[in-house]
Formats: structure tokens, C-alpha cells, sequence
């Protein structure tokens, strides 16, 4: 009787100490380099972080996924917004215009991959805009609005793979 009592026990201590993931992850990958090769996933939420005194990684951060608008707003009366879905987006970026005259102004959008070179280029002549993005590979892009040959807004785009 004490032998169950004890197993029992132990079984339960067991269960309530065992670590299991606690989530899905969304996606993830391998990254392979001459210096060696990196597996991650996205959407953990357990963080560890080891290091040496000159470098620490952290395993299992939740990274957020942002658009971000980045410079300094010289036109107040111009409400810019670049809206994907999801989030991060698989093929379409959709971008809204409000409070602006697009057919007075030559207005573009720039796509820009994460080494700053030009993928797209379009002219914006409506209020609502979608930019195809499903062809290009998975990576951060930067999309760039322009009235003439000043720079309006600054956002960054996640692209994920399917």
C-alpha cells in the first residue's frame, strides 16, 4: 500500500512539474551559414537567453510583428495608413489614403527589401490601394510614400511564407 502511495505521488509531482508547450507556433525555419545554422520558430512565448559576456541569444522571445511609420511628419492634415491582413501578410498590402488630394499631387509608393533595394514601384491614384506582395519572398520591406520627390511616410511590412 505505501509502494502505490508513493508511485502515485510521484506521478503527480510528475505531472504538475512537466514542462510541455504551452502554444502553437505559427511558422518557422532554418537558417544555415558558414558559420553554422539557426533554427527558430515564431510565436513561442517561453524565453531563455544564453551567453558568453560578449553575446546572448534568447530562445523563444516573442517577437511582435509592427508597421511602423518611421520620420518626421510635415503634413499634419494627411492621415497615411497602411493596413495588412493579416499580419504579417502572406500576398496583399493594403494601403488606405485619407485627407489627401491625390490628383493634385504625384503621389508613389516605393517597396524597398530589407538591403534597401527597390522592388516596386506604383502611382497611387485612389484612396485605396493593394500591392501584391505574394511572389516575393518572406523578409521584412519597407514601403516608402512620396508626393513629388519628397518622402510622405515611412512603413515596414512583414512578408510571410506560405
Amino acid at each position: 500500500m505505501k509502494k502505490i502511495c508513493l508511485l502515485t505521488i510521484v506521478i503527480m509531482m510528475t505531472v504538475l512539474y512537466a514542462n510541455a508547450q504551452s502554444s502553437l507556433v505559427g511558422t518557422g525555419g532554418e537558417a544555415t551559414g558558414n558559420g553554422g545554422s539557426v533554427s527558430f520558430s515564431v510565436g513561442q512565448i517561453a524565453v531563455q537567453s544564453n551567453g558568453d559576456g560578449t553575446t546572448t541569444i534568447s530562445e523563444g522571445v516573442q517577437q511582435p510583428y509592427e508597421i511602423s511609420v518611421s520620420g518626421v511628419d510635415n503634413y499634419p492634415n494627411i492621415t497615411l495608413n497602411a493596413v495588412v491582413y493579416p499580419n504579417p501578410t502572406l500576398d496583399i498590402v493594403r494601403l488606405t489614403i485619407d485627407n489627401f488630394d491625390l490628383q493634385g499631387d504625384n503621389v508613389s509608393a516605393r517597396l524597398f527589401d530589407g538591403n534597401g533595394k527597390l522592388i516596386k514601384e506604383l502611382r497611387i491614384a485612389d484612396c485605396q490601394t493593394e500591392i501584391d506582395m505574394e511572389s516575393l519572398p518572406s523578409g521584412t520591406y519597407y514601403l516608402n510614400l512620396f508626393s513629388a520627390k519628397q518622402m510622405l511616410k515611412s512603413f515596414k511590412v512583414v512578408k510571410m511564407r506560405k
